[in-house]
């Protein structure tokens, strides 16, 4: 019932539709993106497409990807809850229930449903080279899902929805897509734990809004009563 009751909330958000239709759109492209993901999971599998990806490295992405993977480390969340504080004090209401809600859900799976799946260097074992990226140290299990992916793309949906070009608002999920690449890229997690990042962050960022339109509605209430 998710995705009946999913339609269904979009088309009742109407307090702000301009933030609704901005999360839309963003949320199409995310979508977009997962397909992509599966498919190229589908065609490859799980260890190749890793290999594919993984094999995608130049001397210009093993600088730049160490600072790419930093826009889904949690210390995001605070240059963002400062700008949300002071550009758009409400909106605090989704940020932070975005942030425990994708904290929930990424870190609940890693740490008690997937503890033992193991990260891509795993696949030494088997003989499949994997490319490192000097100074990063690979980590070994809880691989399953992209803790960095989900926040990146909680974050990018959410801050989508306050974008008022539609360019910066289709530019959003691809920014997300660079961390979860990033991931693959510095052998950290398969296209898996990616893919199911980004489906974290989409149902992270939904439950977020509607949790702030329920507080949008009480504040209404609240403001009509003292009328």
């Amino acid at each position: 019932m998710f995705p009946v009751q999913l339609f269904y909330t979009f088309a009742a958000m109407r307090s702000t539709p301009s933030l609704y239709q901005q999360y839309r759109l963003a949320v199409a492209v995310t979508f977009l993106l997962v397909l992509a993901a599966v498919g190229l999971l589908l065609a490859y599998g799980k260890e190749q497409s890793f290999v594919l990806l993984n094999g995608l490295n130049t001397p210009a992405l093993d600088r730049l990807m160490p600072y790419v993977t930093y826009l889904g480390d949690g210390l995001i969340y605070i240059p963002i809850l400062l700008l949300t504080y002071f550009f758009r004090r409400d909106y605090l209401v989704a940020i932070i229930a975005g942030i425990l809600l994708c904290t929930l859900f990424s870190q609940g799976m890693k740490n008690w449903i997937y503890p033992e799946e193991l990260r891509p260097f795993s696949l030494e074992a088997k003989q499949i080279a994997i490319h490192k990226v000097e100074g990063v140290e690979l980590h070994r299990k809880y691989s399953f899902p992209s803790g960095h992916t989900s926040t990146a793309f909680t974050c990018a949906l959410l801050l989508a929805a306050l974008l008022r070009q539609r360019i910066w608002v289709i530019a959003m999920p691809f920014v997300a897509l660079a961390v979860g690449f990033s991931r693959i890229y510095l052998a950290q997690h398969f296209l898996t734990d990616v893919t199911a990042g980004m489906m974290i962050g989409i149902v992270s960022s939904y439950l977020a809004l509607l949790i702030y339109r329920r507080y949008h509605e009480w504040r209404m209430r609240k403001a009509l009563q003292k009328l």
